[in-house]
């Protein structure tokens, strides 16, 4: 129902504004897979007993975290999204989108700040255990954590990615809206002048 409710409206039309957290739900599941998956990690063997049931658990809520996400919290929290997709020829093509101009009631200060620094701390988190089972020698942890470096990297990227696409967009409208009126007033002074002496004439 929540992913219907989604992708009931166009991409970037949102324009109703409220007050706190404008999606305190997504803001919820932001957080909440990602941290279930740390907390997995740290605590699975002493609450499961085994490593496979560990494993398990916590490739599920990197799962989940991975496709919520993707495919919601960013899209409602920053306004951007991104995919890949297979051409006819067989090609994959990045995708990135930004939520249109003239929305900015929608936009959140504090969703934006909650949005990447989980990503940013849990992505940072799964590096750190990395190279610790890398010095270790663990190598049925490593895996465990190449899981969540591969699924968060993949996430932060494509929105960094999104992030820098909106960025130039909107610099390449500033620097075009710059460029008409230099030239309205350059060459439309000249015009109108024109047009009045050839009016008193």
């Amino acid at each position: 129902w929540y992913q219907r409710r989604v992708r009931a409206r166009e991409f970037g039309d949102e324009s109703t504004p409220s007050n706190g957290l404008k999606h305190p739900t997504a803001s919820l599941f932001h957080i909440l897979f990602r941290s279930l998956a740390i907390a997995a990690y740290l605590f699975g063997s002493l609450v499961f007993g085994k490593f496979t049931l560990t494993f398990v658990m916590v490739v599920l809520l990197l799962a989940a975290d991975f496709w919520t996400v993707k495919n919601i919290t960013g899209r409602l929290m920053v306004g951007l999204r991104w995919w890949n997709k297979v051409n006819e020829d067989g090609t994959t093509e990045w995708v990135f989108e930004s939520r249109k101009e003239g929305s900015a009631a929608y936009h959140s200060e504090t969703e934006n700040r909650i949005f990447w620094s989980a990503m940013f701390i849990s992505s940072l988190f799964w590096v750190i255990l990395l190279i610790k089972n890398l010095l270790g020698l663990s190598l049925a942890w490593m895996v465990v954590c190449l899981t969540g470096v591969a699924l968060n990297a993949a996430n932060l990227y494509g929105y960094i990615k999104c992030r820098k696409d909106a960025k130039s967009k909107v610099q390449g409208a500033v620097g075009e809206f710059i460029g008409r009126r230099m030239w309205s007033q350059a060459f439309g002074g000249s015009e109108q002048q024109q047009n009045t002496q050839q009016t008193g004439r």
